[in-house]
């Protein structure tokens, strides 16, 4: 094998040391080693906390390599191995000299490397040292660490990959760091390269377990895209995090493998206009279903809040509504902001977007043989992004109005929601005043049958008590003193006697005695009221501000 020569020993190091990117990029100085920690601690922390990589059996990166003279190299890797070969980052170096290494490998005209996940919430099919590999080999700035985050939630929830968007963008048009300057790589150290997120949506037709879905589902799509663009050797990088392969499979059909692309990427000025014309795709298909998605919003608001605005015209006549239904308004709301947030987010990158290149293309560094064509190539570019922004704009417009429709909706849910609970509470009012009446008369009865039942009882226990043989006044055979003998009857016949003295003991006993018990029942309900006043001066203290 041929040595090549003169791989800056910086950039063999940074790749043999991938394992801690990004503290060992080539331009640590553009960072700053404390921030370059700071991405690392922050990434550890968060890979572990999202579950961000996949295990060792899944591994999955697929990649198209495009020529010079346009032919398309498409595989999948399925091991490490397999990318190390690939992308040759394992030099071989010349013992006699540092810098000398076999038969480097140089970058293609054109990359693409996809970083697939099943979903947004799903971890991504590569490992950790797999990417970190990739991400030293080219030389990435470490912000595109902090846009990975929005995948692999362990708990199953988009919010962060729905909310998160962001543009970070880097330029070295002038005054690059030697190390990065590397011809036997194809690469001249001057280049530019950004890194932000795009948002589409689909409608969703089967649910985690593969169950189809009837119901008008549907769902985000965060992208995350890496674009790097040498000035000097017109190569471009792409790498790109594509959930469910939506971009993939539209690249796919833009850079067929079984055909040429000589035209696209032949010169400078072509393989520039091709990065712009990848742009281009990823906004349209940013752009895709987002008017099916609001007009699938506005049916549902309308199907549950029509009755609100309109009682009248409903089939069913008076509707009893039910909270459920203000509960499906509220969380529809929630996910229609999301929406509003997503295509706001689209729209400021895509502004920004042309704005970068606007300013790209007049720095004094840009390749002056190649302005005129750049120039061109811009203004066609800005001048298509601006119809897809309007596009995006139109649909953000519709989405903030349904939002606003929907909020007035709710409120009028809330009033009927309160009359018709002010009208429940008055009739619940109503019954249990009738019940406290029937409940008063019942008790007034019950009061009556107390006192009577007060009043007699002492006499009855006296008079049961007196018919026993405890007490006696007179036997059978009483003599005359005591008592007077009818005359018409025989001398054989029972007497007839009352005895005074009895009756006088009797209610001697029986009164004093029904007197007690009224006292003591006097006292016991004083004792049980005094109880029930302390428990309610305590509920009274307790709860009231």
């Amino acid at each position: 094998m041929a040595y090549v020569h003169d791989i800056p020993l910086p950039f063999l190091k940074s790749c043999q040391q991938h394992p801690i990117y990004p503290r060992r990029l080539v331009d640590r100085s553009r960072y700053g080693v404390p921030l370059l920690e700071i991405f690392d601690k922050r990434f550890q922390a968060r890979q572990r906390q999202l579950n961000l990589f996949s295990p060792d059996t899944i591994f999955s990166i697929p990649y198209w390599d495009v020529s010079k003279a346009g032919v398309v190299d498409q595989a999948i890797l399925s091991s490490e191995q397999q990318l190390s070969q690939w992308i040759g980052d394992e030099f071989q170096q010349d013992p006699r000299s540092p810098t000398k290494v076999l038969a480097a490998k140089p970058d293609p005209q054109c990359r693409y490397i996809f970083l697939p996940s099943r979903s947004s919430v799903k971890p991504l099919e590569l490992t950790q040292n797999a990417l970190k590999r990739i991400l030293s080999y080219h030389q990435v700035a470490p912000c595109l660490l902090d846009f990975l985050y929005c995948y692999g939630h362990a708990d199953g929830t988009e919010t962060e990959s729905a909310r998160f968007s962001g543009l970070r963008t880097e330029k070295t048009l002038r005054g690059s760091n030697p190390a990065l300057n590397i011809p036997a790589l194809n690469r001249s150290g001057r280049r530019y390269q950004m890194c932000y997120t795009l948002k589409g949506v689909d409608l969703k037709t089967a649910d985690a377990t593969g169950k189809a879905i009837i119901d008008k589902t549907w769902r985000t799509r965060p992208a995350l895209i890496h674009h790097q663009f040498d000035i000097e050797k017109g190569t471009q990088l792409w790498i790109i995090g594509d959930p469910l392969q939506g971009i993939q499979n539209l690249i796919t059909e833009h850079i067929h493998e079984k055909k040429s692309h000589a035209a696209r990427y032949g010169t400078f000025a072509q393989s520039f206009k091709s990065s712009l014309d990848s742009h281009l795709l990823y906004a349209q298909w940013a752009c895709e279903g987002w008017r099916w998605h609001v007009q699938s919003l506005e049916e549902i608001f309308d199907k549950i809040t029509d009755a609100v605005v309109t009682p009248g015209t409903h089939p069913q006549g008076n509707i009893n509504w039910m909270p459920e239904a203000l509960v499906i308004t509220q969380l529809r709301e929630e996910y229609l902001l999301d929406s509003i947030t997503a295509l706001d987010s689209n729209v400021a990158i895509l502004n920004r977007l042309g704005a970068f290149y606007k300013g790209l293309i007049q720095d004094p560094a840009w390749p002056q043989a190649e302005l005129a064509a750049a120039q061109h190539c811009v203004s066609e570019f800005v001048s298509q992004l601006e119809e897809y922004t309007y596009d995006m704009g139109t649909h953000l417009k519709r989405a903030r109005l349904t939002a606003q429709r929907s909020k007035d909706r709710k409120d009028i849910l809330i009033q009927h929601l309160n009359t018709q609970n002010a009208s429940k509470q008055e009739a619940y009012t109503h019954v249990m005043w009738e019940q406290q009446q029937k409940s008063g008369i019942d008790a007034v009865a019950m009061k009556v049958i107390t006192v009577i039942t007060l009043v007699y009882l002492p006499m009855t226990f006296v008079s049961t008590f007196f018919s026993t043989d405890v007490v006696k006044y007179q036997d059978s055979g009483s003599n005359d003193n005591d008592s007077t003998s009818a005359s018409s009857q025989g001398s054989n016949s029972p007497a007839e006697r009352v005895s005074n003295l009895a009756l006088a003991r009797f209610f001697e006993v029986s009164v004093p005695l029904m007197l007690l018990t009224f006292c003591l029942a006097y006292a016991w309900y004083k004792w049980e009221k005094r109880g029930i006043n302390a428990r309610e001066r305590s509920f009274s203290e307790k709860y009231t501000v």
